[in-house]
């Protein structure tokens, strides 16, 4: 960044607004891409979880997203934080199975209020207690 806008303030760049400058071996030169195929699995019971996971595979080459009711042949499940989780009881009873069954499960905070993003403790408040005494952000959640 500061290289860019050293170069941008001589002549020969004057007119340019910015340059296609970049380390070579830095992450954003190179393409994300998962090692080996991956499903994440958004479950309609947890709102906002289909539009990340969308999102999220866009940016990663071999990343598919599946909006199941069950998980089927998903790798991962993405579980979406926000002031609206676990207002569907399903999503508690997915969350639990998912744990029994070893799925990984990929949390996303969401911090951004317009979008549902609410303080981390208020998870401890709508989570069902029987997953936080089961350690479901035990590591997350570290003092």
């Amino acid at each position: 960044i500061i290289a860019e806008a050293v170069l941008l303030c001589s002549p020969i760049y004057l007119n340019q607004t910015s340059l296609p400058l970049c380390v070579p071996g830095e992450p954003e030169s190179q393409p994300l891409a998962f090692a080996k195929d991956t499903m994440l699995w958004a479950s309609p019971a947890n709102a906002g979880a289909q539009v990340l996971a969308e999102e999220i595979a866009t940016t990663f080459a071999g990343l598919t997203v599946s909006t199941a009711e069950a998980p089927g042949p998903a790798t991962h499940m993405l579980l979406y934080l926000n002031e609206h989780s676990f207002s569907d009881e399903r999503l508690a009873e997915q969350v639990t199975q998912a744990r029994q069954d070893r799925l990984p499960i990929v949390m996303a905070h969401e911090n951004d209020p317009d979008l549902g993003g609410c303080e981390f403790s208020k998870f401890f408040e709508t989570t069902p207690q029987e997953l936080i005494a089961g350690g479901l952000y035990k590591d997350l959640a570290r003092s």
